[in-house]
């Protein structure tokens, strides 16, 4: 679900983008975060609580989450929405390694099949654009998208930590990250754009919605999706999931006549969905099976061995006579 909402995200930013805020990115930002916050807050006002923990692994996911978006904004300015997509979603790979490291826990064959499988096929989806190797200026841009990836990776990997901590608040921990993300992007907006705010020329009345989409489904709605999510399944399993944004967002694309059907969005989707099917579905069936078939195999040796021990007591029985 929060890939779904992620990948209609793309569509809705580049329509606010197109009406004002290509300027004022950090000040879109922290509009968007800081309704979402108001918003958790107003909906969840009986069940966000503040304790020391929750303070901490929120307020440190909220800075990962900052820094993630700020340098994705930085990045987008040297290299294009393709290229930027592709780096962002990278850290599908990151999200792994990083757990590796970190925490000794080595991937399976087949989660890093289908890592690698999602890879390349967020490679494929964007190989539309030239600015994959390109000139030294996106060149850098690509890599400063890869630094913001890489904190996105850190904050699944963080909110697993928080999780397996006992923080398991899934409201608090979202209303935390949030509201943290959204003072960090005003005092930005401030320092980095302030002087522009007079220059502004945001249409307001075209793309009010638009922003409140963004906030309400796009913020408030997919973190807490995420974080409530996050309790249930692996850092990997949820950066797979959740790098399928990048093929959501292009059938929407095509679905709404906004770019055509090419071969690059059927193949590049479609090692994605196999990726998840390698990762989350797969394992989960053959688990099934497996305990299916100790389950048929108990009753059967449950039998057996009364039938074994009474054999063995009538043979003691002959041989004692």
């Amino acid at each position: 679900m929060t890939a779904l909402v992620w990948g209609a995200g793309f569509l809705l930013s580049d329509l606010l983008l197109q009406n004002g805020f290509a300027d004022a990115p950090f000040t879109l930002n922290a509009l968007r975060f800081a309704i979402a916050a108001i918003l958790l807050a107003l909906v969840f006002c009986t069940k966000v609580h503040f304790n020391r923990q929750t303070l901490l692994y929120g307020s440190v996911g909220g800075v990962l989450l900052f820094g993630g978006f700020a340098l994705q904004l930085l990045g987008l300015k040297y290299t294009t929405p393709a290229a930027c997509g592709f780096f962002t979603a990278s850290y599908t790979l990151f999200v792994p390694f990083l757990v590796w490291i970190l925490f000794k826990k080595r991937p399976t064959f087949m989660t890093m099949a289908g890592v690698i499988l999602a890879l390349a096929g967020l490679l494929i989806l964007n190989t539309n654009s030239s600015s994959l190797t390109a000139d030294r200026e996106t060149l850098l841009g690509n890599m400063i998208t890869l630094g913001g990836s890489l904190f996105f990776a850190m904050q699944i990997i963080w909110v697993e930590r928080a999780m397996g901590k006992g923080c398991t608040d899934s409201v608090s921990l979202t209303f935390i990250q949030v509201a943290v993300c959204a003072v960090t992007f005003a005092l930005a907006s401030l320092i980095f754009e302030g002087a522009g705010y007079a220059s502004l020329q945001i249409n307001f009345a075209n793309c009010w919605w638009q922003i409140a989409i963004m906030s309400v489904v796009g913020t408030a709605f997919a973190y807490f999706a995420q974080t409530y999510a996050q309790s249930k399944l692996s850092p990997t399993e949820t950066s797979v999931l959740i790098g399928c944004e990048s093929p959501v967002g292009a059938i929407l694309s095509v679905s709404l006549g906004l770019e055509p059907l090419t071969w690059q969005i059927c193949v590049g989707g479609a090692l994605v969905l196999v990726a998840v099917v390698l990762i989350e579905i797969l394992p989960t069936v053959i688990n099934k099976k497996t305990a299916h078939g100790v389950g048929e195999q108990s009753p059967s040796q449950q039998e057996d061995l009364p039938q074994s021990a009474e054999e063995e007591r009538r043979t003691n029985k002959k041989q004692s006579v």
